[in-house]
C-alpha cells in the first residue's frame, strides 16, 4: 500500500510539474520600479461554456487549458471567464495589489503559481466576498505577495451578469495603490455623502412646506446618491450583504431617480400652467419609468442594465433641451437646473469615452462622473431654492394684499383679525368713525373723499406710532390697537384724537370731525367683547356729538 500512494504521489507531482505549470510560457508582465502596470482588456479573457462549482486551481487550470473561446474583449458580456498572466518580479516590490476594472463581479478566483512552489490562492474579490482584501470603491481588488526575482503565473477567474467596459488589470506597488485608494474613496464618499445631505434638506424642507417639488427633489438627488453608494461598493462597505451583489442595486433604482427627476423637472418650471405640453410629456416618462422600476428586480440584470442605460441615454437630451427652452424664456431657475446638466452630461461622454479606448490616465473617470453629479445635485438645490424664494416673494405679496388696505396702505379686518388673536395681556382698543363723510363725498366728490381717508390714516399711524397700530376695516372706520405699555398714551387718547382732528382741520378738512370709543381688555373676558363695546361707547359718542349740536343750533333755528 505504501509503495501504491509513493507511485501515485509521483504521478500527481510530474502531471503537476510538467502539464499544468506554463514553465515554457513567454512572460507577459516584469515588475520593476514602475509603480502601475496595466494589462489591457484585449483578447485577454477566455469564455467557460459553464459556470464551475470547483474553484481549486487544479480544477481552474484544466477548465482554462481545454477553453478555446479567446473574446476580444468583456465589454457588454456576462457570464463566466477565465485568464492567465505570467509575471516576473525583477527588483520590484514584494507586495503588490491586483486592481481589476469592474464593480459587478459576483465571484472572483485568483492563484498565483510561482515557479519554483505551490499555487496561493489569493484572497477572493468581489461584492460578496470581500473580506481580507483591501477596500477600493468602483473597482475589485486582491493583494499579490510574489518575491523578488520570483517567476510565475497568475490564474484569474471571474463571474458577472454584467461586464459594463473593458475588464483590464492593474498591477500596483503598496504606494500607488494606496494613493488610488485614497483618492478613489475620499472623492467618491464625499460626493455621495453630499447628495445623501442635499436629499436630507429637500426631505426636510418638504416636511416643513410641504410643496411636492420639495420631495421631487429629494428623490431625484437622494435615489441617485443611493444609487451611486450601491454601485461604488460603499454599501457592500457599511452593510453585510453574502446573498445579493448590492452593486446591481445602482441600476434597479436608477428609473426610479429619473422618475422623480422628471416630476421635479416639471414642478420646478411649472410646466403644468407655463407650458402643458411639457407636462404632459414628463408625465409620461414618469409612468414608465415608475413601471420599469417595478419590472426590473424580475428580468435579468442584462436587460436591466439595457433599460436602465436607455432610459439615462433618453433623459440627457430631455433635460438639455428644458433647459435651453427655459433659459431662452427668461426663467432664472433654469440657469443651475441646465449648468447641473451639463456638467453631468460631460462627465458621462468622458466615461464612455475612456472605457471604449482604453483610458489610463491619472483623472479616474468615476471619480469624475460621480463628482459632476454631485455637482449637478448641487445645481438642482440651488433651482430649488430659487424656486422657494419666488414662492416666498409671492406668498409675501399675496399675503400684504389680502392684509393692506389699498386705499390707505394699513391693515385692513384681515390684518385686525389676526392682530387681534396676536394680543396678550392688557391692551386697549379704539374705534373710530369720520363725520361729515358722506357730505364730503356728495359734495366733493369721491376722489377728495379717498384723499381724506389717506390723510387721515396717515395722521393716525403716526401720532399712536409706535404704541400701536392702525387698521381700516370699512368706508370711514377705523380701529386702533394700543398696548397698555405706555400708560401716559393711554391716558391721553382723547388728545391725540383731537390732534388728528385738528390737523385734518388745519388742512382744509373743515367739516370733519371723529367720534371714537375705547375700551380695555381688562373690562370684558374676550377681545370680541372688548371689541364690541369699543364700538357702542364710540355710538354713544357720536349720538351725544349729534344731541350737543342740535341742542347748540335749537334756540338759533328756533327749536327747543
Amino acid at each position: 500500500m505504501k509503495n501504491i500512494f509513493v507511485g501515485c504521489a509521483w504521478i500527481a507531482a510530474i502531471y503537476f510539474l510538467f502539464i499544468l505549470k506554463p514553465a515554457e510560457a513567454e512572460l507577459a508582465v516584469i515588475l520593476t520600479d514602475n509603480p502601475v502596470y496595466i494589462i489591457q482588456d484585449d483578447n485577454l479573457w477566455s469564455k467557460l461554456d459553464e459556470p464551475l462549482k470547483d474553484f481549486s486551481y487544479l480544477s481552474l487550470k484544466q477548465r482554462f487549458n481545454k477553453s478555446k473561446s479567446i473574446v476580444p474583449t468583456l465589454i457588454d458580456s456576462s457570464g463566466d471567464y477565465i485568464t492567465t498572466v505570467a509575471l516576473k518580479n525583477q527588483g520590484g516590490a514584494s507586495q503588490w495589489h491586483l486592481v481589476f476594472n469592474a464593480n459587478f463581479i459576483d465571484k472572483g478566483i485568483a492563484y498565483w503559481a510561482p515557479d519554483n512552489g505551490l499555487p496561493v490562492r489569493l484572497d477572493e474579490f468581489s461584492q460578496l466576498v470581500d473580506s481580507g482584501t483591501p477596500s477600493l470603491l468602483h473597482y475589485q481588488t486582491t493583494s499579490l505577495p510574489i518575491a523578488a526575482n520570483e517567476t510565475g503565473e497568475l490564474l484569474i477567474y471571474v463571474q458577472a451578469q454584467q461586464f459594463t467596459y473593458p475588464l483590464s488589470i492593474e498591477i500596483l506597488n503598496p504606494s500607488a495603490f494606496s494613493k488610488k485608494q485614497f483618492i478613489l474613496n475620499t472623492v467618491s464618499v464625499m460626493a455621495i455623502s453630499i447628495m445623501l445631505t442635499l436629499a436630507v434638506i429637500s426631505l426636510a424642507l418638504f416636511v416643513r412646506t410641504g410643496y411636492p417639488v420639495t420631495i421631487a427633489c429629494a428623490g431625484y438627488i437622494g435615489l441617485h446618491g443611493i444609487g451611486w453608494a450601491a454601485a461604488s461598493g460603499l454599501l457592500d462597505d457599511i452593510f453585510v450583504f453574502s446573498n445579493f451583489n448590492t452593486t446591481y442595486g445602482g441600476i434597479f433604482i436608477f428609473p426610479l431617480a429619473i422618475a422623480s427627476a422628471s416630476q421635479f423637472t416639471k414642478l420646478l418650471f411649472n410646466c403644468d400652467d407655463e407650458s402643458p405640453k411639457i407636462a404632459y410629456y414628463l408625465n409620461i416618462l414618469t409612468l414608465v419609468c415608475l413601471a420599469f422600476g417595478l419590472i426590473l428586480p424580475w428580468v435579468s440584470f442584462h436587460q436591466a442594465f439595457i433599460i436602465s442605460h436607455s432610459i439615462g441615454t433618453l433623459w440627457i437630451p430631455i433635460t438639455l433641451f428644458i433647459g435651453f427652452y427655459m433659459l431662452k424664456k427668461g426663467d432664472f431657475r433654469a440657469k443651475y437646473y441646465l449648468f447641473g446638466n451639463l456638467v453631468y452630461t460631460l462627465s458621462l461622454a468622458f466615461y464612455m469615452l475612456t472605457h471604449f479606448h482604453g483610458y489610463t490616465g491619472e483623472l479616474y473617470p468615476e471619480l469624475v462622473v460621480v463628482s459632476a453629479l454631485s455637482v449637478d445635485c448641487i445645481c438642482i438645490l440651488l433651482s430649488l431654492t430659487e424656486w422657494l424664494k419666488n414662492q416666498q416673494s409671492e406668498y409675501s405679496q399675496n399675503y400684504n394684499q389680502a392684509r393692506i388696505d389699498p386705499l390707505t396702505n394699513i391693515g385692513n379686518r384681515y390684518a385686525l383679525n389676526e392682530q387681534l388673536a396676536r394680543v396678550k395681556g392688557n391692551s386697549t382698543l379704539v374705534f373710530i368713525d369720520l363725520d361729515g363723510m358722506k357730505l364730503i363725498n356728495d359734495t366733493l366728490g369721491h376722489e377728495k373723499g379717498d384723499l381724506l381717508l389717506k390723510d387721515t390714516a396717515r395722521l393716525m399711524s403716526k401720532k399712536i406710532n409706535p404704541w400701536g397700530k392702525v387698521f381700516r376695516t370699512g368706508g370711514d372706520e377705523f380701529i386702533w390697537v394700543i398696548g397698555l405699555s405706555c400708560q401716559g398714551t393711554l391716558n391721553n387718547i382723547k388728545k391725540l384724537i383731537d390732534e388728528v382732528e385738528l390737523e385734518l382741520r388745519t388742512q382744509g378738512w373743515l367739516e370733519i370731525g371723529i367720534s371714537f370709543g375705547f375700551a380695555s381688555t381688562s373690562e370684558t373676558k374676550t377681545i370680541s367683547e372688548c371689541l364690541i363695546l369699543a364700538d357702542q361707547r364710540m355710538y354713544e359718542h357720536k349720538q351725544g356729538k349729534q344731541l350737543g349740536k342740535i341742542l347748540y343750533r335749537g334756540p338759533q333755528e328756533g327749536r327747543i
